[in-house]
């Protein structure tokens, strides 16, 4: 999988993960700053600094994943608040 399209995952999953922690989705300094950051690793996903590329989207991924307003935590509380 391409590191830019890793990248466009962990953004779509930001979005969901503050849409559904009731947090405002879209500002235009967020909307900059992910394009900015695909851009960046889009340019970097081809030749040599491939990996890292790679390495870079993946890990922003996981950092998005195991955030506090990441789309597993808005699971969990919804589960929480129905157990």
């Amino acid at each position: 999988m391409d590191a830019s399209t890793v990248m466009i995952v962990a953004i779509m999953a930001a979005v969901i993960g503050r849409w559904s922690h009731n947090q405002p989705t879209a500002s235009v300094k967020t909307v900059v700053e992910a394009v900015f950051a695909v851009l960046v690793v889009a340019l970097l996903d081809h030749g040599p600094v491939e990996p890292i590329a790679k390495g870079f989207a993946w890990l922003f991924l996981a950092a998005v994943l195991l955030s506090n307003n990441s789309p597993l935590t808005g699971i969990a509380k919804v589960i929480n608040q129905k157990g």
